[in-house]
């Protein structure tokens, strides 16, 4: 955070520069996440798909706020992805942390908004059903995204967790 701070704030092509993230950590049965801006870590088990993190966005903040909102009016919102907390981007970042604890067989899939911000939940339920291994589900939600035209970078990892 300090690194990308400093250099944001020392370096002109860097002005205004910040990242987001998400990483997760499995130990024994314990999932435990951190993240800090729209970066998201979904859990998919029994053919269901569970979005575990929440983004630290102007849409996330006003849903939180008012669940009513009409999301088809936010969908087109020129703030829709301004982000409210990111990493280097102020002097402090808030890093969210999840736990929960897996039974086995769970679907660990960690994605950046290239990935999550052109394909909807039910369309990411829909490739993980279609199954394959890790890397071939991570390969088929790039895919996806991409040629649903994503322009942001696109980023996926899916972990399957295995009960000792």
């Amino acid at each position: 955070h300090v690194r990308i701070l400093e250099t944001s704030v020392t370096a002109h092509e860097y002005s205004g520069m910040g990242t987001t993230i998400v990483a997760a950590l499995v130990c024994g049965a314990r999932l435990s996440a951190a993240h800090v801006g729209d970066s998201r870590l979904y859990v998919f088990a029994r053919n269901r798909l569970r979005q575990l993190t929440h983004d630290d966005s102007w849409t996330a903040t006003l849903l939180a706020a008012d669940p009513q909102a009409d999301r088809g009016l936010l969908k087109h919102h020129p703030m829709r992805n301004a982000l409210t907390n990111v990493v280097g981007g102020r002097p402090r970042t808030q890093v969210h942390v999840v736990e929960e604890t897996l039974s086995g067989g769970e679907l660990l899939v960690l994605t950046t908004d290239g990935v999550h911000g052109v394909l909807e939940d039910r369309r990411i339920e829909r490739l993980l059903r279609d199954g394959g291994d890790a890397p071939e589900m991570a390969a088929s939600l790039i895919g996806a995204a991409l040629a649903c035209g994503s322009r942001d970078n696109c980023t996926a990892v899916v972990a399957q967790y295995l009960a000792d």
